[in-house]
This record gives C-alpha cells, sequence and structure tokens, in this order.
C-alpha cells in the first residue's frame, strides 16, 4: 500500500533515528557511558532503543513508499522491523528488568539472526522488484550489502565476537540515514506536481 505522505514522515523519522543512533555510539565509545554508572547507561540506553525505533519507521517507509513491486520487498523489510522489534524489545526488557529480564534477553541473538537475513532479502528484492528510479533505488541494496560485508560476515566468522566496533556501528548509523532520505527524497519527487497530459496526443 503507498502513501507518500506516511512515507515522507517515516523518511523524516528514519533519519532522526540514525542521528539518534550515531549519538549513542559516541556516548558508548567516546565517553564510556553505557558502562558503570547507572544513569549514564540508563540515558545510554533511551536513546539508543528511541533511535532503533525511529529507524524501524524508516524502513517502514520503503513499504508506504513504494520502494518494491510485489510482495517479496514487503516481506524482507517485515522481517527486517521484526528484527529490530525484538532487539528493541530486548532492549527494553534489559533496562527495565537487569538481569531479572532472563528468557527474554534470547530476543537479541533471535533478532540479530533475523537481521542477518532481513539483508539479504532486501538486497534480492532491491536486485529483482526495485520500483524506485535514480540514486535511491540503490540505497537499500548498498545498506544491506554493508551489513553483511562489516557487520553480519565477520562476526559468523569470529573476527568480531564482541561487536563491530566504533566506526562500524557510525557506519551503520550512516547507512540507516541514507535509507531514510532515499525514502524522503523519493517522495518528494512522486508528491511532485506533474505535466498534465490532457490535450496530448
Amino acid at each position: 500500500m503507498q502513501n507518500t505522505s506516511l512515507a515522507r514522515k517515516a523518511g523524516i523519522i528514519g533519519m532522526t533515528g540514525a542521528v539518534l543512533w550515531i549519538i549513542s555510539v559516541v556516548m558508548q565509545y567516546g565517553f564510556g557511558m553505557g558502562e558503570g554508572n547507572p544513569l549514564h547507561n540508563a540515558l545510554h540506553e533511551v536513546i539508543a532503543l528511541t533511535a532503533l525505533i525511529s529507524i524501524n519507521v524508516g524502513f517502514l517507509g520503503l513499504i508506504w513508499g513504494g520502494a518494491f513491486r510485489g510482495w517479496f520487498g514487503t516481506l524482507a523489510v517485515g522481517v527486517h522491523v521484526l528484527a529490530y522489534t525484538l532487539i528493541v524489545l530486548a532492549g527494553i526488557a534489559a533496562l527495565l528488568l537487569g538481569d531479572a529480564a532472563g528468557p527474554l534477553l534470547l530476543l537479541f541473538p533471535i533478532g540479530g539472526a533475523l537481521e542477518g537475513v532481513a539483508q539479504m532479502l532486501i538486497a534480492v528484492a532491491a536486485l529483482a522488484t526495485a520500483r524506485w528510479e535514480g540514486w535511491q533505488r540503490w540505497m537499500p541494496l548498498l545498506y544491506s550489502i554493508y551489513g553483511i560485508l562489516a557487520v553480519g560476515l565477520p562476526l559468523v566468522l569470529g573476527v568480531t565476537p564482541d561487536g563491530p566496533g566504533m566506526s562500524i556501528e557510525i557506519g551503520q548509523g550512516v547507512w540507516w540515514f541514507l535509507v531514510a532520505l532515499a525514502v524522503y527524497t523519493a517522495q518528494a519527487q512522486v508528491a511532485a506536481p506533474q505535466p498534465s497530459a490532457v490535450g496530448q496526443v
């Protein structure tokens, strides 16, 4: 279902989320927030979780903006949104319950695994069913390639067992921003008034 107004709003929210994510990464790695001080940890977690929720909305903009033809692209984006929803739920449980969150913390690895699957599905959808024109059509594909090569593959190979690190996580934020920017600008093009075909042969 294409909804230009909703997609543009999603693009703005997604870009905001990407900026918040980069801020949260700098807070964690640059200033050590999220480690030790409970207040700092809570502040960092709230910003990071708000970022992920907003980024999820940005990806929903791919559906609302009609980035893909057919159902496959919708499925791919849906899996991506589900993955980050599980990660957010686990993060909220950890923030509110700490170690008492118990089994809910399993949502972290489940969401991470689904994220890898979603990136592959989005890459296929971008190659096979992309609907947008211009640079915007390539952003979901390039984001997925980045996620697979810079985040997923090193983790599977054991190169980054403790996580991707500051530069890679900032890179994720940059690509999330570019996907959301593509959502917004593609809709701006769609929303622009087109020359009337009345009277044309």
